[in-house]
């Protein structure tokens, strides 16, 4: 059933194949040999810059309405993608480029996607070694408060950093970590999460649905500290961005 009303199912419909073509293209792009590219370098940068279609497309399943088993299908893809990514910014980005792309407060973007492919392993309660993948596949947010705090609800002795670094979007969601009623600090976040996240990758596309540039708001990293504290998600249920149909039947709604 369709979980955004900003657009009608065949659009959302329509975006899921333009999208699934986008991954496909991009992962025969990552076939072609090393000296098929101009520059070496830009493998490790385009790399990073596909995860926008594939997080695309996992927004857009949720919009349609796709179910929890779909979705955590796609999270498997989410995240071998974003192992992809990494690897081979490893391999192909200079260090000092890649000093300066993952920086701190540099981009809502990637941290967006390492705070989503978190918060989402949490949700659908991976297994074990799967969420052992996410975390290193998140190795470029290691350090920041919020991440590592949702890291250690399942891996305790995964250190915490001081270092928060959206402090102005995301400050609620931690306070939610020491509040007497986190519930309140999350209701805060999610009251102001359009308006808190202008300028990420996708914001404003429900003005432009003739360009298949709209893929659904959702907060996905809001029902990774809901299961990370243990709260009762389905205080959130009426909030237009909030996934709470994420959560499957073992978790809190």
């Amino acid at each position: 059933m369709l979980r955004d009303t900003r657009a009608d199912q065949a659009y959302f419909d329509n975006v899921v194949e333009y999208l699934t073509t986008r991954c496909e293209s991009n992962d025969r792009r990552f076939e072609r040999p090393v000296e098929k590219w101009a520059d070496p370098k830009m493998i490790g940068q385009v790399a990073g810059d596909v995860m926008k279609q594939r997080w695309d497309r996992f927004s857009a399943l949720y919009s349609q309405g796709a179910s929890v088993e779909v979705l955590r299908a796609e999270f498997d893809a989410v995240l071998s993608d974003a192992e992809r990514a990494l690897r081979l910014e490893l391999e192909f980005l200079p260090i000092e480029q890649r000093v300066v792309r993952f920086a701190f407060g540099n981009s809502k973007d990637f941290y967006r996607e390492w705070l989503s492919l978190v918060s989402l392993a949490l949700a659908f309660r991976v297994d074990d070694a799967t969420f052992d993948r996410v975390v290193a596949a998140v190795e470029f947010g290691w350090g920041d408060r919020l991440i590592d705090r949702l890291i250690a609800s399942r891996r305790p002795l995964h250190p915490v950093g001081e270092t928060l670094s959206f402090p102005k979007i995301v400050g609620a969601l931690n306070e939610a970590f020491d509040a007497a009623d986190p519930s309140q600090t999350i209701e805060k976040y999610l009251k102001n999460w359009y308006t808190a996240w202008k300028g990420i990758w996708g914001w404003g596309g429900h003005e432009s649905l003739g360009k298949n540039l709209y893929s659904g708001y959702w907060a996905f990293e809001a029902t990774g500290v809901v299961v990370a504290l243990g709260i009762d998600g389905t205080l959130f249920r009426s909030n237009e961005f909030y996934p709470g149909d994420l959560l499957t039947s073992g978790a809190s709604a």
